[in-house]
């Protein structure tokens, strides 16, 4: 809300108007993950049920838990390079309002005119008082960048860990299947794994469900905050610390944020299809296996592959692409408009 009332008082200022316009967009994607997350909290409860009771299954097996956790370091390490990437947002933000607050507190003196990391000193529905309040300003101002980038790692984060818990199930069921214990009977084996895999078609609707509108308007928004970002590094005169910083990490954080989406739907779908391939290449050709359990297998096979859809588009990483050509596109736009 302080962000859109800050542009609209310099509305007729375009480089000013883009710089908070983002923050604008950026606060209208954490309302969308709080309500997605709000309407669908009872499908997200019993999903969350479902996969847990899938995943904790086929771990208890020893010989699969190489494949399982062989894919873990790739999905923490972008998990951790976004943290380390928004933890810089929160730095870049608030470091040259505590820097000066902290060393004129070093020869007991208490300022209140330095700059506030977020309105930088305007914006506000009423005059920011030159006094003790102040203060109060800028520790909410700080908190509310600190909450944002939190609710970005955490539900941006969980999407990550449930197509690590999906894909990995799908990669134990595929292994159990091409490589059968002498002691298990193959035809109750895939009787288990057809049910199980109608169990993790369900998840994986569940999590198109809540996912899916926020990865679309990440794509496009985050296309849109890139371009106002490029517009307005391109449009500075002095070239400090600061502004290339900020600049640097905010876009960062973007371009990950976009990258990494696309990247575990990609990574689901390549799941989802070495399991259609495990099945082809199993041994249930040659085995004895009822009608109903044979058309069962045959269904798994052709069902389309398991993918995340962003309202009409899926997950992937030509999405990824497609969102770096949009962004340039919207920039060269907004430059013929100046």
């Amino acid at each position: 809300m302080l962000s859109l009332h800050i542009s609209y008082i310099v509305r007729y200022n375009m480089k000013i108007m883009v710089k908070f316009g983002g923050i604008v967009l950026s606060g209208c994607g954490a309302i969308i993950k709080v309500l997605s997350f709000k309407i669908n909290r009872d499908s997200l409860i019993n999903y969350h049920r479902t996969l847990n009771d899938l995943f904790e299954k086929e771990l208890q097996n020893e010989k699969v838990q190489t494949i399982i956790f062989s894919s873990l370091r790739a999905i923490s390490t972008l998990t951790y390079i976004y943290f380390i990437f928004l933890i810089g947002i929160i730095i870049a933000y608030s470091k040259s309002s505590y820097i000066y607050l902290i060393q004129n507190l070093l020869y007991f003196h208490l300022p209140t005119n330095y700059t506030l990391p977020l309105s930088r000193g305007f914006g506000w529905f009423w005059t920011v008082p030159d006094n003790f309040l102040y203060h109060i300003h800028m520790f909410y101002e700080t908190g509310l960048i600190t909450l944002s980038c939190m609710m970005a790692c955490g539900i941006d984060g969980a999407f990550g860990f449930y197509v690590y818990q999906i894909s990995s199930t799908i990669r134990a069921m595929m292994f159990a299947l091409t490589n059968p214990l002498s002691t298990e009977k193959f035809s109750d084996l895939l009787r288990t794994y057809a049910v199980k895999h109608q169990k993790l078609l369900q998840c994986c609707n569940t999590l198109e469900q809540v996912y899916g509108p926020i990865i679309f308007w990440h794509i496009v928004s985050n296309a849109v905050l890139l371009c106002f970002l490029i517009y307005d590094f391109t449009s500075l005169s002095i070239l400090n610390f600061e502004n290339v910083l900020l600049s640097v990490t905010y876009g960062g954080v973007k371009l990950l944020q976009t990258f990494i989406y696309t990247w575990y739907g990609t990574y689901l779908t390549n799941a989802g299809e070495e399991f259609r391939k495990g099945i082809y290449f199993s041994k249930w050709p040659n085995s004895k296996l009822d009608c109903h359990v044979r058309t069962n297998v045959i269904l798994m096979m052709m069902q389309k592959p398991m993918t995340i859809n962003a309202v009409f588009s899926p997950v992937n990483v030509t999405m990824f692409t497609s969102f770096v050509n949009t962004t340039m596109s919207y920039f060269f736009l907004l430059q013929s408009m100046e």
